[in-house]
């Protein structure tokens, strides 16, 4: 069996090279180039591009891509490893980009990337982050043609950045906004090198149809990360798809030199992030303060916050300012008060220190709404014809006004980081500017980011389901020679690199495996599938998936995600499929392992499963994948024009697509559900305990009602709370607060639940009894009586019955989680 498996896969692999004319080569390399559409499809096609089922990223192969730097640093390093002098054509690139000098921390960044030195680089919102990239994809582009990459999560934005780079710089973007042809005509500019810096979100970079390989690209000379702090696991907005770009560049693009930009880092977030980007030392975290000297801040606890609003925008502090942001927490937020600013404050207010009143008072803005509006009300306050935006945080990131008076927040922000990077975006001309943060006194606003919280987590019975799945039973027997066996996925892998604290605390959760003898699988698990199976919501499966592959022991390898079933069919019928079958190996596999339904009729179509077909044969998907497209197009034998032969192929249910082992013994999958479980309820204790320090500390220096802060601000307070937060950035690792669990009495905004706790096990009965049919988990219960949505219980048909949707926000969501089991098994008696 194994020598006819052997024989086949040599006759796949000797058709490939064949067909496409290269000779052997590298199977990864050779397949890294965009593909032609999955169904007959015109030159013209100008749909937009969203996840390609053809080309995926293809499947990074750890011996292959050691690509050696073509760009080499502009600078080389002193005898003792010192950075060269700063050079007289550095300071002239810097007045050709419009500035007159560096800013502190601008310099040293700047110098390292140009001696190809991997830096990450924390400065607050507005001191000129930009700048440590653009100048050095300047100088380098000028030396020899190159390009420098730049990934940025801020999708909405990004052609606005594009187009509010100097003159001298060219450059464009590629996103999942861009139809097939915008992107292609960029592709054609940048391998023609009239592109010096490329602008990709994570999602562009590492998902299906990303970059062509390197071989067809002007050499990278340098990669930035923009709002680097996601790459981290202890970062308040960690973000999955990040992880893997760092080994989609280096693997894939060859890229050597990262410079990572940040505004809000921690030193264990910092030191984590400088670990992704192999920066050597410890980072340099001693620029300017997190907030600003000539912010003044404020917060006070009023009962009526709209009434507070409008007492403060009237007050003589804030009623001659021209330009004004203020952040709500939830969607509908901002549209009432934005209604509410204009009906009430158009009359009051009076023309700014520019003496003329912008034509209108405030709008509301957030994700909800729809591109073009969301543009048209940005465009109208950076023009200066818009004196208020109430938005959600999806406003203000990469906003270049230099002028913005007045920061407010209505409501506690989710983290210490939120509240900087919001209030950074207020007087960077250096001018004063006044930042004020109303609370809630019951610690309403503190429930509301307590549900963002419980929604991330999860129960120990979905992280055994999916465990499960990435790890289901093979049947191998082969072994393999013991260079091979280093490098399999779960064996004894060279350790990836991993904060040493972490990688110490996840040493002791497994201890060193077996050495394996499956060489691991690839498997796909499709998302919808999976997601309404664990209830999950997708981001939170890939968050735990990437937790695998970052354990030392790199349990699983997590690929680009692909379209996995395939439906092939044929106009001429059973005999054409057979003779489709002769020219295309992989179809021929296919058959060959279905059994017909009718031997006596045959079938004119057939479908299956792309990643087990390729995981049995031992093939590369992208190859395959290409094959089977090629068999809706025919060449005409005298004049080569291509012609369409009728035959459909269509490839749907887009999967995670990873490699994992098959033979984990049942205490390694055990140790597997305690640790990623263990990793959930961490993350959690960290999320609530940051949310209890926000609170705390913004409590400990707010004012009974705004009253205090009308007339002029005090900076006593002010400096409390700047202290605070820079206290909060400058800790080192292991000061972090524990868990809430260990706090006595009920959380701010919490009520006992002894108080409460007949009422809710009456409640808990009536809502099972009135849907029998169900089979909730405590957990899901528990989320609906705090007005959680999910995949399998979504708000919109729960949170209609207000009998239970958020009745008891109020009371620790854990507590029910446990009154909740407890009813749950007095029914199952």
């Amino acid at each position: 069996m194994e020598a006819e498996v052997a024989e086949e896969r040599g006759v796949f692999w000797g058709w490939w090279c064949h067909s496409h004319n290269q000779g052997v080569l590298f199977p990864e390399r050779a397949v890294r180039s965009l593909g032609s559409p999955v169904s007959p499809a015109s030159e013209e096609d100008t749909d937009a591009v969203g996840p390609e089922p053809l080309v995926p990223s293809p499947q990074p192969v750890p011996e292959v891509p050691s690509l050696d730097p073509t760009v080499l640093p502009l600078y080389s390093l002193g005898p003792s490893g010192q950075l060269a002098e700063t050079p007289a054509e550095v300071f002239q690139a810097l007045e050709q980009l419009g500035h007159q000098a560096f800013r502190p921390g601008q310099e040293r960044a700047v110098m390292r990337i140009l001696s190809g030195i991997s830096t990450l680089l924390v400065l607050p919102t507005g001191a000129g982050k930009s700048l440590c990239y653009q100048l050095p994809a300047l100088l380098y582009s000028r030396r020899s043609p190159c390009l420098t990459l730049v990934v940025s999560p801020l999708l909405s934005l990004m052609d606005d950045q594009v187009s509010g780079l100097p003159p001298c710089l060219k450059a464009a973007c590629i996103h999942s906004g861009m139809t097939r042809k915008q992107r292609e005509s960029v592709l054609q500019k940048i391998r023609a090198a009239q592109v010096h810096v490329l602008m990709l979100t994570p999602e562009a970079l590492v998902g299906a149809g990303g970059l062509p390989p390197a071989a067809q690209l002007p050499p990278v000379a340098f990669a930035c990360i923009d709002e680097a702090h996601c790459l981290s696991q202890w970062s308040h907005n960690f973000r999955p798809c990040y992880l893997r770009v760092c080994k989609v560049l280096r693997e894939r693009m060859g890229v050597h030199c990262f410079l990572g930009l940040t505004a809000t880092a921690t030193r264990r977030t910092a030191s984590d992030v400088a670990q992704h980007l192999a920066v050597a030392e410890e980072p340099d975290l001693h620029g300017p303060a997190p907030v600003p000297t000539n912010l003044h801040l404020s917060v006070s606890m009023d009962r009526d916050t709209d009434q507070a609003l409008l007492t403060l925008l009237q007050g003589k502090r804030f009623q001659n300012l021209d330009s004004i942001i203020i952040y709500c927490n939830r969607r509908e937020d901002t549209e009432r008060i934005a209604a509410l600013l204009r009906t009430c404050l158009h009359a009051a207010w009076v023309p700014g220190s520019g003496g003329r009143a912008p034509k209108t008072t405030a709008e509301a803005y957030h994700a909800g709404m729809c591109s073009r509006e969301r543009r048209r009300v940005q465009r109208a306050f950076m023009q200066g014809q818009l004196r208020v935006v109430v938005a959600t945080v999806a406003f203000g990131m990469g906003l270049d006004r230099p002028d913005v008076r007045a920061v407010l927040h209505l409501g506690l922000p989710p983290s210490f980081e939120s509240y900087v990077q919001a209030v950074g975006r207020a007087g960077r001309d250096g001018q004063p500017a006044h930042c004020h943060l109303f609370l809630q006194p019951q610690g309403e606003d503190l429930r509301e980011l307590r549900r963002h919280v419980h929604a991330d987590s999860t129960d120990f019975l979905a992280v055994k389901r999916l465990v499960q799945r990435v790890f289901p039973a093979c049947t191998c027997t082969c072994t393999r020679p013991p260079s091979e066996q280093e490098g399999a996925v779960g064996g004894e892998r060279p350790v990836p690199k991993y904060p040493p604290q972490e990688a110490e605390q996840l040493s002791h959760q497994a201890a060193p495996g077996p050495r394996r003898v499956c060489m691991g699988h690839e498997r796909a698990l499709p998302i919808q599938l999976t997601v309404q199976a664990l209830d999950m919501p997708e981001e939170a499966i890939e968050t735990l998936l990437c937790y695998l592959e970052l354990h030392p022991h790199h349990w699983l390898e997590l690929l680009a995600t692909t379209y996995t079933h395939c439906r092939l069919n044929c106009p001429g019928g059973p005999a054409q499929l057979q003779a489709l079958a002769h020219r295309c190996p992989p179809l021929a596999v296919c058959l060959a392992q279905q059994l017909p339904e009718d031997p006596g009729q045959g079938s004119s179509s057939v479908e299956f499963d792309m990643v087990k077909l390729v995981d049995s044969m031992g093939w590369e998907l992208a190859s395959v994948r290409r094959a089977l497209c090629q068999l809706q197009w025919d060449h005409e034998p005298r004049t080569g024009v291509r012609r369409g032969t009728g035959v459909l192929v269509e490839f749907s249910e887009l999967a995670f697509h990873l490699r994992s082992p098959g033979d984990l013994t049942a205490e390694e999958k055990d140790q597997i559900c305690d640790f990623l479980y263990g990793r959930v309820q961490a993350r959690e204790r960290q999320a609530l305990a940051r949310l209890r320090r926000t609170f705390q500390a913004f409590h400990s220096v707010a004012f009974p009602s705004c009253g205090p802060c009308l007339e002029q601000q005090d900076e006593e307070r002010s400096t409390r709370l700047k202290d605070l937060l820079g206290r909060y950035f400058e800790e080192e690792e292991g000061q972090e607060p524990g868990g809430m669990e260990d706090a006595q009495g009920p959380e701010p905004g919490q009520a006992r639940l002894q108080d409460w706790e007949d009422q809710v096990r009456c409640d808990i009965r009536q809502f099972l009894s009135l849907r029998p049919e169900e089979k909730f988990s405590s957990r899901a219960v528990a989320r609906i009586f705090h007005g959680i949505g999910s995949p399998c219980y979504p708000a919109q048909v729960y949170g209609q019955d207000r009998r239970f949707w958020r009745k008891y926000l109020h009371l620790s969501f854990h507590a029910l989680v446990g009154l909740a089991t407890e009813e749950l098994l007095q029914v199952a008696r």
